[in-house]
């Protein structure tokens, strides 16, 4: 294969991979607005939850938490082999990849028990 024909497979790699990253990262970003919406509200007597939390305990719900955030930290690996290969805007590509694996459910209930911990709510 040419030099050529391989900058162009690399670039189309990382094209790609940012691509799923970005996608897995807005399911994520949705499935946070759900269940942190769904967290405030259940408690107050005035707002009809039913259905909301009928949503979050399916297991389609469940299923979709696990599979997207197993695929947020399986494509951010195969990212950073892509920003170790380019070397080309870093800084800014770490910082979408260490955002991407922020906004999963699971590192942000590990945040909300930490500080729930710090502060000694729980």
């Amino acid at each position: 294969m040419s030099k050529k024909g391989l900058n162009k497979e690399v670039k189309n790699y990382e094209r790609n991979v940012t691509i799923v990253l970005v996608v897995l990262t807005a399911i994520s970003l949705i499935i946070d607005f759900i269940a942190y919406t769904g967290m405030v509200y259940s408690d107050k007597v005035m707002y009809e939850t039913n259905t909301l939390r009928t949503v979050m305990n399916s297991g389609l719900f469940m299923f979709l938490i696990w599979v997207d955030n197993i695929a947020i930290y399986i494509t951010n690996l195969f990212y950073f082999a892509g920003i170790i290969d380019s070397k080309r805007d870093m800084i800014v590509k770490i910082a979408f990849m260490i955002f991407s694996v922020l906004s999963t459910i699971l590192i942000n209930l590990q945040i909300v028990n930490l500080i729930a911990d710090l502060f000694g709510i729980f």
